[in-house]
Formats: structure tokens, C-alpha cells, sequence
């Protein structure tokens, strides 16, 4: 399975997440995808950008998500 990779700066992350528990913003993303989009991915960061693997034939679903929860 082929996969994508969509990358967001941790520092334009909206307000309501909170930047200094980035776990818990990784969480809170996986889970919003698989709850809402019905993607799943795989989440994780460095310190200053988000990394989120999906797959490809599914990127449409994950950037629709992601939109709605004011990410990208």
C-alpha cells in the first residue's frame, strides 16, 4: 500500500491544542481521522512539525478532515 505524507508546523497549530502536549495533539488527530474521516494514519512530530503518514487512496478523506478540524 502506497502512502502519503502530509506535514504541519507544530507553531500554526490552532489555539484550542495545546502546543506543549503534543502527545496528546497526536492522539486527538488519529483519532478525529479514524472517528470522523474513517482514515486511519499514523501521527507523530519533531519539534517543529507534525508528520501524518495516510494512505493514498484515502488522502481525499484525511485533507477533508483535517480542513474541518481547522488543521490545514
Amino acid at each position: 500500500m502506497e502512502t502519503s505524507t502530509i506535514r504541519l508546523p507544530i507553531r500554526k497549530l490552532p489555539d484550542h491544542l495545546d502546543r506543549s502536549r503534543i502527545t496528546t495533539v497526536l492522539d486527538e488527530i488519529e483519532g478525529a481521522l479514524m472517528d470522523d474521516g474513517g482514515v486511519y494514519v499514523r501521527a507523530y512530530a519533531d519539534s517543529m512539525t507534525i508528520t501524518i503518514e495516510v494512505p493514498t487512496d484515502q488522502l481525499i478523506d484525511a485533507a477533508a478532515c483535517l480542513k474541518d478540524l481547522g488543521l490545514i
